[in-house]
Parts: C-alpha cells; sequence; structure tokens
C-alpha cells in the first residue's frame, strides 16, 4: 500500500489545508515570497501549470523499471540555478496550465499506461492542488508516489510531504552555503537540506522493492558533479557519510552529466564540460566510503571546441 491510501479522508484534508495555506502566505519554499505576484517561484494563482506529463525511463533502474516512471515536470522553481539544464520550465516557467480535474484527468491517464509510479518534479508550489486532485481519485492510485525535488524545502513543506510520498529522489547540491550563494537563489540552502535529511533520518524510510525488483519504498539521493565545484561535491559526500554513519538509509546516484546551459555559458567557472579527472576524485570518495547506487561513468574527456 502506499503512504496516500494510509491516510484518512480527514488526515488528507488537514495536509491540503495545511499546503494551500502555505502557498496562500508564500511559506512554501525557503524564499518565503510572502505570496506576492507574479511569485519568485513562477507559479500561478488558479490552476497547475505543467511542462509535461511524460511516461520516463532516465530515472535510476528500479524507479524507471520497463514501463517506465509517471513524471509529471511541474513549471517554476524557486532555486534558480544559473547551470540548470531544464531552464525552459524552471526560468521560463513553460507549460500549460490545467485545472484540478484536469489534473486528475492526466494522472489517470498515466497510471493506464501502467507506469510504476507517479513521479512528482519539482511540485513545491502545487503541492496542495496536487493532492486535492490525488484526493478525487485515490482509489485509482495504486503506485508509490515519487517526490523529485531539490533538496531545499521548508520544515513545513516537508512535513506534509513526508506524510504523502512512498519514494524521494533527493538532491543534496551542495553542502555549505558559500557554493549556494554563487549559483542559486536559495542562499542558504545547505541549512535547509541538513534540517530534511535531520528528517528523512527521523523517519527511517526502509528501502523495499517488489519481487520484481520495482521500487516501492526508498530514498536515492542525487549529487551533480560541477567543473571547478570538484571541494563543494567532496563536501557533499563527506556530509551524506555522515548521515550514513548516523543511520540513514539510501542509495546514492552520482551524476557525470553536466554541461553548460542557460547562465552557465557566461560563468567562466561553469562554462565547460566535466573533466574526467575532477569527476574521478568524486567518485573515488563515493567508492571509499562504500555509498551503494549508482555511479554515472565519465568515459572521455570532452571536446572543449
Amino acid at each position: 500500500m502506499n503512504s496516500l491510501s494510509l491516510l484518512s479522508d480527514v488526515e488528507l484534508d488537514a495536509l491540503i489545508e495545511k499546503a494551500d495555506d502555505l502557498f496562500k502566505n508564500g511559506k512554501c519554499c525557503p524564499i518565503k515570497c510572502g505570496g506576492k505576484f507574479p511569485r519568485f517561484c513562477g507559479a500561478i494563482e488558479e490552476g497547475i501549470k505543467v511542462a509535461s506529463f511524460a511516461v520516463h525511463d532516465g530515472e535510476e533502474p528500479p524507479v524507471s523499471g520497463w514501463n517506465g516512471a509517471g513524471n509529471v515536470f511541474f513549471s517554476g522553481c524557486s532555486a534558480k540555478c544559473v547551470f540548470c539544464q531544464n531552464w525552459p520550465i524552471s526560468q521560463e516557467n513553460n507549460g500549460g496550465i490545467y485545472s484540478i480535474s484536469e489534473f486528475a484527468e492526466h494522472i489517470i491517464k498515466l497510471l493506464a499506461r501502467k507506469v510504476h509510479n507517479i513521479n512528482l518534479v519539482t511540485s513545491d508550489q502545487y503541492l496542495g492542488k496536487v493532492l486535492r486532485a490525488f484526493k478525487s481519485i485515490r482509489n485509482e492510485i495504486r503506485v508509490p508516489i515519487v517526490y523529485n525535488c531539490n533538496g531545499a524545502q521548508t520544515e513545513e513543506l516537508f512535513e506534509i510531504i513526508l506524510k504523502i510520498s512512498d519514494i524521494f529522489l533527493f538532491d543534496v547540491k551542495y553542502a555549505t552555503n558559500g557554493p549556494a550563494g554563487e549559483l542559486c537563489a536559495i542562499k542558504k540552502y545547505a541549512d535547509c537540506v541538513k534540517k530534511c535529511l535531520d528528517m528523512l533520518l527521523e523517519r527511517q524510510l526502509k528501502w523495499e522493492e517488489d519481487d520484481l525488483g520495482i521500487l516501492q519504498k526508498g530514498l536515492i539521493i542525487r549529487h551533480l558533479v560541477l567543473p571547478n565545484y570538484i571541494e563543494s561535491s567532496i563536501e557533499v559526500m563527506n556530509l551524506l557519510n555522515e548521515y550514513k554513519k548516523r543511520g540513514l538509509e539510501f542509495k546514492i546516484g552520482l551524476m557525470s552529466q553536466y554541461f553548460p546551459a542557460y547562465k552557465a555559458l557566461e560563468n567562466p567557472k561553469l562554462n565547460r564540460q566535466l573533466h574526467k579527472e575532477e569527476y574521478n576524485r568524486v567518485a573515488e570518495i563515493a567508492d571509499k566510503y562504500g555509498f551503494d547506487g549508482w555511479i554515472q561513468d565519465l568515459e572521455e574527456e570532452p571536446d572543449e571546441a
């Protein structure tokens, strides 16, 4: 059974009301915009803005499986990373506007395609509305709910997320606030992500796959290695090792797929691809700490031309 099915109507209504209140007062992300329009993250006041509803096979193997994950890519983002590789969605807020009932219909269409889960990608700003849609079709959602996020959530919102999610695809971009201050809008990113990691540790989420190897519950922590920020990535590995020692159960997704995009093209530190030697330094640390999971390869030196 997924976490959504374990909630009573009264419990779900309370979570919806809390998420709606956080959105109304502009406290659903660390920016805490106060609800002023236009909102910093790009969220619209009426409806849900979504870039795509897609069957996706690019997540980690036990998440995508063979039928794919049911990815919902929401428009907008509060982090505003200068190197974002999905910048047309996160920065320019591209997408279509859906009512709550239309959103629910698209979730039903994904489920009809036998996806292994419903994967909410950057949904903080719309969580209350998403839960309203889920409530209307909750008896038809028999797959896990995946929360796919940048790792910097407010404590109030993350309390809701923990109660409705089965699987976390959780970014840890930075372990200290220095790099965050240079590269994203959430200047105290490291403080936020550590608080969320503490809350995940308290929940004691266990890794659980079905008989066919499809993930039902669990935490995957992702980290994208950036050129010229290798020491920052090593700090992230050190932080994750600390949480591993404290008992946090997770698998790692170490990513080498960086390429310069959006404002990174004008940034002298980020306007090139990642070098093999840089990435290998981080991968060796992950291996030394015995992290289980997926470490991407970076086989060839990039062509700087």
